[in-house]
């Protein structure tokens, strides 16, 4: 459907691929015919996984259960592949939700050290090699709120900023190489998040579904920079762009106010 293969390579990394848009991102990617190096915490959910993705589409893939907050998680994951990566899925990541005084500093800090640290360490990592055979991928998984500003989740709301434009400028570095590189921008996901986020805010509209996620990812890995998620999105996206900086401030405090 995508032609992933013919156009980047065999083999792609998924982080955070035990639950939510990280396991959608394994089936999509299996169903093309690619290999898999299945990486997250959950040593059982990934066996799962990697058992019915062997058994439905007949391709190979390598568990690395690993906690990715861990200081040395991007050599340890470098030196235990079994293949050369060709698609770098960045997927791993979480947030939280209230006023940022009555958040737990550690958390805060850990969420830091996973949404970007990490995504920074993997990368430069996994690049040289996908250089050397000139062609490869790497997706990045911002977030609408990476477009705005997001009070009550302030420190998510940074991270995926800081994500967006790391994986634009990189883009930026390698338009003149075979590596194809895109900032993925979700909205309201149905998925693990929302739970582990504590966030139990009604937002408007209807959420998306991961398979819609990786849909906008895979359709448009090569064809530009940056993906928004579904057409209301991008229309917020849009209206967030032009309105004045107070006026975002505003509304988006009002969306998110616990």
């Amino acid at each position: 459907m995508y032609q992933l293969k013919e156009r980047f390579g065999n083999t792609a990394l998924i982080t955070g691929a035990s639950a939510g848009i990280g396991k959608a991102f394994s089936y999509a990617l299996a169903k093309e015919g690619m290999n898999l190096i299945l990486v997250a915490r959950r040593a059982e959910a990934l066996q799962q996984i990697a058992e019915d993705l062997q058994q439905q589409f007949g391709v190979a893939v390598q568990v690395l259960p690993q906690d990715l907050q861990e200081k040395n998680a991007a050599k340890t994951i470098q030196s235990n592949i079994k293949w050369p990566v060709d698609v770098l899925i960045n997927n791993a990541g979480f947030g939280s939700y209230g006023r940022f005084q009555d958040l737990d500093v550690s958390i805060e800090e850990n969420m830091v050290d996973l949404n970007c640290k990490l995504t920074v360490s993997l990368t430069h990592a996994l690049l040289p090699s996908m250089l050397e055979r000139k062609k490869g991928g790497i997706i990045f998984l911002s977030s609408m709120v990476g477009h705005m500003p997001a009070p009550y989740m302030a420190t998510y709301s940074a991270t995926k900023a800081f994500d967006r434009f790391f994986a634009l400028s990189l883009a930026g570095e390698l338009k003149n190489t075979n590596i194809a590189v895109l900032s993925l921008h979700p909205g309201d996901t149905v998925s693990e998040f929302r739970e582990q986020a504590h966030f139990d805010k009604a937002l408007p509209g209807r959420p998306r579904t991961v398979e819609n996620v990786v849909h906008t990812a895979l359709s448009n890995l090569g064809k530009r920079p940056s993906a928004i998620d579904g057409l209301g999105n991008r229309i917020f996206g849009f209206i967030t762009r032009i309105w004045p900086e107070k006026r975002v401030v505003n509304f988006t405090s009002k969306i998110w106010k616990p």
